[in-house]
């Protein structure tokens, strides 16, 4: 009874299992198995890990550092006792403890300015990491609708065959009737082969597609691997933004745009903090030591008495505190080095700055320009279909009645065949480039 129990509850789970896999991936999950996978995504966010460890090192610096220390010796011969400060030549062994403080009171503000610093790198970090989202999100989308796109394909290839299947089979009652000549029936079948070929080629690019798609998504190749085929509005609309305005909204959402901003104020404050080791260093230091010696005794020299160990360590106690300043006058040329590789790095910064911001607006620029092209030629597409398929239905009749050849009614199918490719492939052009521009406005790619 168990094991026929347990049989039940495995297949159950099996069936189950299969069910799940077999069930199309929609983009959203997708675009979420990519992100979760995906090695830059990843990267950008265990770099910015080192980065929060830099700040927090930074700010644990403006507290003072306490140390404490120890030592054991065994002395022989001739030594210098050091609670008593006078030479000792028999054996003896001594102990020593020690705690001592020091704090850093001023160095030039490097210390704030370096937590500024490692602040905005946390930021830039931030927004690196976004960015890396953002790349793996474009990449998805072109994956997603390269699958669609071919998948559209491939059943308008299948639609073809199908009707080539029946021109076939209605040929050839035409010839067996005497009403078409043989040599119909020949070029009939040979766009037959034709169309078989459009659609093996069409499932090669498919399965190429989906295979793309999955390892965008990091996942391993199956061979069960089905996307969901959304309902998608192809009414096509004008643009009605102009492209300077998208791209200043552009320049407000997208992280490549703040990371960058981000990592030029990172440069300043290193300028910063190159320019305050030209100040005099304040350091205050506290110390509180006692010690012990073997030889060390108390009372007479004629009848001198041991001294116990925590007594003569209470004795011993000793404190001191110091302020020290250190003045910068000449450092083989290191700090004014310092400034000037600092100087470079924001200079440098501020190019990054401006050329991410320059491939922006170019990208901007040429997404706005091929929607509004992508638009047109969709318009165009559509036109052309009806007038193509209008002209393709008419000349299906035709051929039907024995009016037309069979090169002249192939000539238009394969016109009628070629108008749906471009309709389709105009559509999928539009829908991209219309998520794209969406996309640099800051709205969500969904589908």
């Amino acid at each position: 009874m168990k094991r026929t129990t347990s049989l039940i509850i495995i297949i159950l789970l099996t069936s189950t299992l299969a069910l799940a896999q077999a069930k199309p991936w929609t983009f959203r999950q997708c675009l979420d198995t990519a992100l979760q996978r995906n090695i830059s995504v990843n990267q950008s966010r265990m770099s910015n890990e080192l980065n929060k460890v830099s700040l927090e090192q930074t700010k644990a610096n403006r507290i003072p550092s306490v140390s404490a220390n120890a030592n054991e010796a065994l002395n022989v011969g001739k030594n210098v006792d050091p609670t008593t400060n006078t030479f000792v030549t028999d054996a003896y062994h001594s102990t020593n403890f020690g705690i001592s403080s020091s704090y850093n009171l001023f160095n030039g503000m490097q210390n704030a300015n370096t937590i500024r610093q490692n602040r905005l790198n946390v930021q830039a970090g931030e927004s690196e990491i976004e960015k890396a989202k953002n790349d793996v999100i474009l990449s998805i989308t072109t994956g997603y609708l390269q699958v669609l796109f071919a998948g559209e394909i491939l059943s308008a290839a299948k639609s073809q065959e199908e009707a080539t299947v029946a021109q076939v089979q209605r040929t050839e009652k035409m010839v067996n009737a005497g009403k078409s000549p043989e040599s119909d029936l020949l070029q009939i079948k040979s766009q037959q082969a034709t169309d078989n070929l459009a659609v093996i080629t069409s499932q090669n690019n498919l399965d190429l597609a989906k295979v793309t798609l999955m390892q965008l998504m990091d996942i391993p190749i199956t061979d069960s691997f089905e996307v969901e085929v959304p309902l998608m509005d192809e009414t096509s609309e004008e643009v009605i933004q102009t492209n300077e305005e998208i791209y200043q909204k552009s320049l407000t959402i997208l992280p490549q745009v703040s990371g960058a901003s981000f990592r030029t104020s990172a440069s300043m404050m290193a300028l910063k903090v190159s320019q305050g080791a030209h100040w005099p260093r304040v350091s205050l230091g506290a110390n509180f030591n006692s010690n012990y010696a073997s030889s060390r005794k108390q009372g007479s020299s004629v009848n001198p008495q041991g001294y116990p160990f925590f007594e003569q360590m209470w004795d011993n106690i000793g404190q001191s505190f110091s302020m020290g300043v250190s003045i910068p006058i000449y450092s083989n040329r290191q700090i004014k080095s310092n400034i000037d590789r600092a100087k470079i790095n924001l200079i440098t910064s501020q190019l990054n700055e401006q050329n991410v911001k320059n491939v922006l607006r170019k990208s901007v620029e040429q997404t706005y320009t091929d929607m509004k092209a992508s638009v047109r030629k969709f318009e165009a597409t559509k036109l052309q279909v009806a007038a193509v398929e209008a002209v393709y239905k008419n000349a299906e009749k035709k051929y039907s009645v024995g009016v037309m050849s069979a090169t002249d009614f192939l000539i238009q199918k394969n016109n009628y065949t070629q108008s749906l490719s471009n309709l389709i492939q105009a559509k999928y052009d539009y829908i991209f480039k219309r998520k794209i521009l969406d996309f640099y406005q800051g709205k969500a790619i969904a589908f």
